[in-house]
């Protein structure tokens, strides 16, 4: 039964291929170059929100040959089949039934059939005094079509269903309880349901009726997605609130531990962590790690209409540390505001986040975004009326418009990578009334 299902779905890569190659605008997917699939790269990355590289791709497209056929996870086939036009996998595997055939296996040579590419054209008449008839019976053809890619194409109906969560405040570490809440005439899949925590954590699949509790542990401002059909339908902010100032370590290696510290303070070199007191923590210094520091609390500010003044400094070079980044987040109640700062080099890893706006170096030219401050440096964000201008050291890096408000602001968090350090923290409402500063004053 595995090895049928195998092959079956096979059957549906390679025409789901076909699709995405004919959306793609370049239906001859023998020639396609190295520029080809770094393009795709990009394009399903924007379109659906699956991060695939150009070498993955290749294997799934037949570029690269192995001694087994690659046969991507779920939820690659998804984000392959809606760009293809579909809801998901399933919903193209439904639409696509495989024909009859006589023997189980599939040929080297077989033929998979694409995306169809005319409409059909009527017979010729086969009786001279019929033409009235086979021309009502081409336009209903054709009609037909029509009405079908119409009702193929059509969007997924909204789905009022509701992500429940019974504490969402609490202190770190955390365990939220969730659920959902279906309308009483609910006529879609339950069994389609899963929830995005907003941290590192794997997504998870949730029934209506079921409770799922999760364990958040980091103090932050999480924002839960339930997603239907891959499709979010509802947020839930989940806010773990701190008493000051926290620090906590943690790796990309190690994504099941993570290491408090001891609760920092601003001295006179600022607000830092030392190599002995990570090494006492757990932390393995000669690899990548990253020292968060968070200060959660409801402030007398919209995160729509303010000014933040941060000076800092990022790590000197160290094992596993050369871009010397510095993520700086701003929660609000809705969604958050983040900048990631990389040195110019390695401006490919740097992104900026403003509410519903991601900008990505990956996909888009944030070189004006590079910038060095391992010898220290003032970073200045001003958003009003939904407009963000950053500045670093007095010289404007970027600005951008955002459609969707995020509300009043619940916190901050500034990450380095490495061991950086905190000299000043202010933040000024709208009327430039000053609501937080840690530090002393900055000028």
């Amino acid at each position: 039964m595995e090895q049928y299902e195998h092959k079956e779905s096979f059957y549906h890569l390679d025409m789901v291929c076909r699709y995405v190659a004919g959306n793609f605008g370049n239906p001859e997917i023998g020639s396609w170059t190295n520029g080809d699939y770094l393009r795709l790269s990009g394009i399903l990355s924007r379109h659906t929100g699956i991060q695939l590289s150009p070498s993955t791709l290749k294997r799934i497209f037949g570029k690269l040959k192995t001694t087994e056929r690659y046969y991507p996870q779920k939820a690659t086939r998804d984000g392959l089949a809606q760009y293809a036009g579909f809801a998901d996998w399933d919903d193209f595997v439904e639409k696509h039934p495989r024909p009859a055939r006589s023997g189980e296996g599939r040929g080297a040579g077989e033929v998979v059939p694409g995306p169809p590419t005319k409409l059909p054209q009527p017979r010729a008449p086969l009786i001279s005094w019929w033409p009235a008839l086979l021309l009502m019976a081409g336009a209903c053809a054709i009609f037909g079509w029509q009405w079908w890619q119409k009702v193929r194409n059509a969007p997924e109906p909204e789905v009022a269903a509701k992500l429940i969560c019974s504490n969402p405040v609490g202190g770190n570490p955390h365990s939220a309880v969730f659920r959902i809440r279906l309308p009483e005439h609910f006529k879609g899949d339950s069994s389609r349901f899963h929830i995005a925590f907003g941290d590192r954590s794997r997504e998870q699949p949730i029934r209506p009726g079921a409770v799922l509790t999760h364990y958040y542990e980091m103090p932050a401002r999480y924002y839960a997605v339930l997603h239907y059909k891959n499709r979010p339908v509802d947020t839930m902010p989940v806010y773990l609130k701190t008493n000051g100032w926290t620090a906590t370590a943690w790796s990309y290696l190690d994504t099941t531990r993570v290491y408090p510290l001891k609760a920092p303070a601003f001295g006179p070199g600022g607000m830092s962590v030392t190599p002995r007191e990570l090494h006492a923590s757990g932390v393995d210094t000669l690899h990548t790690f990253l020292v968060d520091y968070v200060n959660t609390r409801e402030l007398d500010a919209t995160g729509d209409d303010f000014e933040l003044h941060a000076r800092l400094a990022t790590s000197a070079l160290r094992p596993g540390i050369r871009c010397s980044q510095v993520i700086i987040s701003l929660y609000g109640e809705k969604s958050r505001h983040e900048i990631l700062l990389m040195k110019p080099g390695c401006v490919s890893w740097a992104h900026l986040v403003f509410s519903e706006k991601r900008i990505d170096g990956r996909q888009e030219d944030l070189s004006p975004v590079g910038t060095d401050l391992t010898n220290g440096g003032t970073v200045h964000l001003r958003v009003k009326d939904r407009h963000a201008e950053l500045t670093v050291n007095d010289k404007p890096l970027y600005n951008i418009a955002y459609d969707q408000p995020i509300g009043k602001l619940y916190g901050i968090r500034i990450s380095f990578a490495g061991i950086g350090s905190i000299q000043q923290v202010q933040l000024k409402n709208a009327d430039g009334r000053v609501v937080f500063e840690d530090g002393g004053e900055i000028k």
